[in-house]
């Protein structure tokens, strides 16, 4: 069962390794030392749907709807503490909706102090269990993928971010990306590798943006393609992407008036696809 996300909001979840956040040259990210993706998770705990916790067909039971109670602050002041106690109890019977609301208020730190393993833990029970989100999946995908609180697992992270990434998760698009870039699953495939950077960028996100600018501006899966990188830099800049600021600067002083109409005329029409898309994604959700 995938919880639809219209409950969900965006947290940071910044990995412990510094870079530079747009693909250049990637041999400069050193493995596997660190493994150095563009990740920022988002994810917090759903307000749960009924049907997600009703064990056998029936309704909440009295501890259940006393978790439920204590999270949405229904007839009492909200108290995560005990909530996530409630929940935890339940979660332990091997309840996959207790489990996923566990590991997202582990994750979180809702009640407790954040704990990305807790949080891991439980998110991947429930995932087993068939009880997930696009946001959960891309967490365990992109935990496994950096081996953050978990053994490194590609394949295990292809597989989850792969779910995720079918289901609209932006964040599984290019973390995906970023492995067929570096060849994680198996050889690069750059092709592969611009296909996801692209329904990623068409989704909003600057850093994909950039990063298919970066890949029509140096041939890699694609015909070297100086129109295309500079509507896609601009994309990105619009966003305040410096990178792609200065990217598509350098890229300007090499083009003549008749491509950079082109260019111009491209980034427009992309930047409406972009609007429509989100309008799109805004609707789903409410």
């Amino acid at each position: 069962m995938y919880i639809k996300n219209r409950y969900f909001k965006n947290v940071d979840f910044t990995p412990s390794c510094v870079l530079n956040r747009q693909i250049r040259r990637l041999p400069s990210i050193f493995f596997p030392d660190f493994l150095c993706c563009f990740v920022v998770c988002s994810f917090v705990v759903l307000n749960f749907v009924p049907s997600v916790f009703a064990a056998g067909g029936d309704q909440f039971s009295p501890l259940k709807a006393q978790a439920y109670r204590y999270y949405n602050g229904i007839g009492r002041p909200v108290n995560y503490a005990k909530a996530l106690r409630l929940y935890l109890q339940i979660a332990r019977t091997g309840d996959p909706g207790a489990q996923f609301v566990v590991g997202g208020m582990y994750y979180k730190g809702q009640g407790t102090d954040p704990d990305h393993r807790q949080g891991f833990f439980w998110l991947l029970k429930a995932a087993e269990q068939g009880v997930s989100s696009p946001e959960s999946l891309s967490i365990i995908g992109t935990m496994y993928l950096q081996g953050s609180g978990v053994p490194q697992n590609y394949r295990e992270a292809q597989k989850y971010l792969e779910q995720a990434a079918d289901l609209g998760d932006v964040t599984a698009k290019k973390n995906l990306a970023f492995m067929y870039y570096n060849g994680l699953t198996g050889k690069p495939d750059y092709g592969q590798a611009l296909e996801l950077y692209k329904e990623a960028a068409l989704l909003g996100d600057d850093v994909s943006q950039s990063n298919v600018g970066l890949m029509y501006a140096e041939g890699m899966g694609v015909g070297v393609d100086r129109v295309r990188a500079y509507a896609w830099y601009s994309l990105a800049a619009s966003q305040g992407n410096l990178a792609a600021v200065a990217a598509r600067n350098n890229l300007m002083i090499r083009m003549n008036w008749q491509e950079l109409n082109k260019a111009q005329a491209l980034s427009v029409k992309l930047f409406k696809e972009v609007e429509s898309n989100r309008e799109i994604t805004d609707d789903s959700l409410k």
